[in-house]
This record gives structure tokens, sequence and C-alpha cells, in this order.
């Protein structure tokens, strides 16, 4: 449940939630100090009127090109995102001296953690990314995943969906279980908590597992 997470993870996903009721993808995240204190927030903004560069306004990236580097020393800070980074902003993090990366959820269409592994520039950054996974990596894939089947409602592609779908079946199951009610778009018109939805997607994906054992 939402409320056995981390307080930096909340906030991250709250985020996240802001994102979705603003009809942009969902993706939001935190910047934390040494002490875990919350120091920065923020969402995708792609779908938000104001935003100019709709294309690259992602949540990592909206952070680390606001941080006043005067007051912070990246290399003592820890990025949380619920969801791994895509190239940009592995890019924005990496070139910004961020050390430390905590993702939600692994992104099968476009993440950008195996770079750390595999590219000698990135490798020499010595950048610590784990993921959470559990709940936190399926209500992520959840929500995202129940974004990509509005948009290809609206006659896009399917293949992010499908990449999620493969790597997170439950999550794919439950996001097109509460997309045929429209159930996440009416708790966003309602203003619903997004620890309620938090909530509901666990159980959900819980009731899911248990009949497939049974």
């Amino acid at each position: 449940m939402l409320k056995d997470l981390s307080a930096a993870w909340q906030a991250a996903f709250r985020e996240m939630w802001t994102a979705f009721c603003a009809g942009s993808v969902p993706v939001g995240a935190v910047l934390c100090d040494t002490e875990g204190n919350i120091i920065m927030s923020d969402h995708n903004r792609n779908s938000e009127p104001q935003t100019i560069n709709r294309r690259i306004a992602h949540a990592e990236a909206n952070i680390l090109r606001n941080l006043d580097t005067s007051k912070y020393n990246p290399r003592s800070l820890t990025l949380y995102t619920t969801m791994e980074p895509c190239p940009m902003c592995m890019g924005t993090a990496l070139m910004s001296n961020i050390k430390k990366i905590r993702s939600a959820a692994r992104d099968s269409y476009c993440g950008m953690a195996h770079l750390l592994d595999t590219d000698p520039y990135y490798a020499a950054k010595g950048v610590d990314l784990r993921f959470e996974g559990g709940e936190a990596e399926q209500v992520q894939l959840t929500v995202q995943g129940y974004y990509e089947l509005r948009y290809m409602e609206q006659g896009a592609g399917g293949n992010v969906f499908a990449k999620f779908a493969g790597c997170c079946p439950s999550a794919a199951k439950s996001a097109k279980i509460l997309y045929e009610s429209k159930w996440l778009d009416e708790a966003a018109a309602a203003g619903k908590d997004f620890g309620e939805v938090f909530d509901r997607i666990v159980t959900l994906i819980v009731s899911e597992q248990k009949d497939k054992r049974a």
C-alpha cells in the first residue's frame, strides 16, 4: 500500500498522479538530500498548455534543469523516479553529476539503465541505479499502461503497451480491467487522493493473482 512506501516514493507517485490527471505521461520524480529530505519534485508536463517544448518536458529533466548547484552538490543527492529514465533523462542525470538514482519500474520500451553497464563513458561515472520493483513497479506500469491504452484508442500504435505487457503481464491486465470501466479517468475527475488509487490497483492485482492460482 502507498503508506508503506518511503516519503520520497510517496511524493514521486503523487507527482505521477498529478501528471496523469493533467493528461500527461504519468511519471513523477523527486530529488532528496543525504538525510532523505525532499528538496525538489516535479512531473511530466507534456500535455500542460503552458509547456513550451512538450517533447522534452520529462519529470527528471524538469527537476535537474532547475537544480541550484550553488546550494546543493549533485553528487550527494538521490533522484527518485517512478519510471526508468529515458535516453534524455539518463543523460541529463549523468551530466548533472547525479550519482544515485532510484526507479520504481523498469521501462522495457525506452529505459536506458543498461547504458550504465554497456557504455564505457556511462560506466565510468559510477552511477548507482536501483529498482524498487514490487507494488511500486506494478502500480506505475498499470497507470502508464492505462495511459497507453487511451493513446491506442485514439489510433496510435501499441508498441509501448506491448512492451509493458511482455515484462509485467499482471500490470498490463490490471490496466485493461481499469480501462474498460475508465476507473482512473473517473478517479482523476473526482479528485481522488492517490493513496486510494494506489491501494485500489494493488488490491486488483492481488485479486487477479489469486484467481490465477485457484
